[in-house]
């Protein structure tokens, strides 16, 4: 078993072999759950934050934990439809099972399903919101022809990337639409920024829209296109001048080429024991942020979501771009095959 861990601190990723402050105490441990396939992140304090987080996977798994200057560590455990437990653990305990307890939706009373995205044959994709920003040295600007550029790259390439999963329309840009997208906007925004993409499926609550008015927005689109789900995509990217690039030599600028839950799925098939990221992105000078969210129109359940941050993107090279939308929507398009077209 692989001791790496994978981080993102800043938003940026970084291998941390052996990196950590704690002294090494490792000691071997089981996690088993009834049901299985329960979220297993771990703290040496006994405090688990929203905001940086270090996980081992879901359960069943055995692993070496390091149980560090304390001799201690506490493990949540999280899965959908069931009351989240913390556990604290020590060297000798070994081996850790529980029997998880159901609870019910919050909104309606109702018993939660499975996570599962399958079923889904429709989608209406917002327009994406997305900017080009010249910047230099006392000032920036929106380009707004490159913008509109990139926006228009988006919107063919995404609809080309699901052509097979399932039918996608697009929302016209009409003044009816106008005041339901702007309360859609919000609610996801904020979703974006706080939600984590690599727990979401396993949070005990779905997350939906946090207003009625977004939820009520969410539901009148899907009704108006007659799509299931709507599709949001939000970003920006920041171009420096020379001047202002050859500035900054003697600095030293770390950029990523990945999301979240792509660089997870990636660390998990290479079996590495821990990931350890923060949720939110930080604010960058060079570089592409893009965040994606699907929302089911009818609930306004934020279903899946997304975000990263690359380098720069070449909107004219669609190879590039390709690549791009392949990490964003990371394990999207193979859940949504499974309901099929």
């Amino acid at each position: 078993m692989k001791s790496t861990l994978w981080a993102i601190f800043g938003g940026f990723l970084l291998a941390l072999s052996g990196c950590s402050a704690s002294p090494q105490n490792m000691h071997r441990l089981q996690v088993a759950t009834s049901p299985a396939d329960a979220m297993v992140s771990l703290s040496a304090t006994g405090e688990f934050s929203d905001q940086t987080r270090t996980i081992a996977g879901p359960s069943p798994l055995e692993k070496d934990f390091n149980f560090g200057a304390s001799n201690r560590l506490w493990l949540e455990i999280e899965r959908r439809g069931y009351q989240p437990e913390v556990v604290e653990v020590q060297p000798e305990t070994k081996r850790v099972q529980l029997q998880l307890t159901p609870t019910r939706d919050e909104m309606t009373g109702q018993p939660i399903e499975d996570y599962s995205l399958s079923g889904i044959s429709g989608i209406a994709m917002v327009p994406p919101d997305f900017v080009i920003i010249n910047r230099k040295f006392s000032s920036e600007e929106v380009d707004e022809a490159a913008s509109q550029q990139a926006r228009d790259i988006l919107l063919e390439e995404i609809r080309r990337y699901f052509s097979a999963q399932c039918e996608m329309t697009v929302l016209p840009p009409s003044s009816q639409n106008g005041k339901q997208l702007k309360s859609l906007w919000r609610d996801t925004r904020t979703a974006m920024e706080f939600l984590d993409p690599i727990r979401l499926p396993y949070l005990p609550q779905p997350p939906c829209l946090e207003t009625r008015s977004g939820r009520q927005a969410a539901c009148a689109l899907g009704e108006r296109e007659n799509a299931q789900t709507l599709l949001l995509i939000t970003g920006k990217q920041n171009r420096e001048s020379a001047s202002l690039i050859a500035g900054k030599i003697g600095m030293t600028v770390i950029g990523t080429a990945s999301s979240y839950a792509g660089s997870y799925s990636r660390a998990a098939a290479r079996g590495d024991s821990f990931f350890v990221y923060n949720v939110y992105t930080p604010s960058f000078a060079q570089g592409t942020l893009l965040s994606a969210a699907l929302i089911d129109s009818a609930t306004g359940e934020v279903l899946w979501l997304n975000k990263g941050l690359w380098g720069a993107i070449p909107f004219d090279d669609p190879a590039t771009v390709d690549a791009v939308l392949e990490d964003l929507f990371s394990g999207l398009r193979e859940a949504l095959s499974k309901g099929g077209k």
